[in-house]
């Protein structure tokens, strides 16, 4: 490329914020890291890379689907976002189970208590 090209300069400075982001978020710094990759996808919306680095320091499981779901419909074929909705969905669907198991318990005691209150009752009277 030639270096007087208009893309040129920009180019490297992105790639500077990717590093700066990566960095960032691998020091824990996620607030920032999240402010760094904003910048690049202020430049380029299509920025596989920081949208999946952006899911990774995201703030919410919401924001983190929204940002996996972005990577998926710029690059459908991304392994990385494929996986990490696949461990959302596993840990979700997890969750609703144990949920299930709860109420089913808490179902069961409350019967057992009404039933056992009909027999007191039966016998005192």
């Amino acid at each position: 490329m030639e270096t007087g090209s208009p893309s040129s300069p920009s180019s490297p400075n992105l790639e500077q914020l990717m590093q700066l982001g990566i960095q960032t978020a691998r020091k824990g710094n996620k607030p920032n890291a999240r402010m760094i990759f904003q910048q690049i996808l202020d430049a380029d919306k299509q920025n596989e890379r920081a949208w999946l680095w952006m899911a990774a320091v995201s703030e919410t499981p919401e924001d983190r689907f929204r940002y996996l779901r972005t990577v998926l419909r710029i690059n459908p074929n991304n392994q990385t976002a494929l996986r990490e909705l696949k461990k959302m969905q596993q840990r979700r669907e997890s969750s609703n189970t144990q949920a299930l198991r709860i109420g089913l318990i808490g179902l069961i005691i409350i019967v057992i208590l009404i039933g056992v209150g009909i027999v007191v009752a039966v016998l005192v009277s």
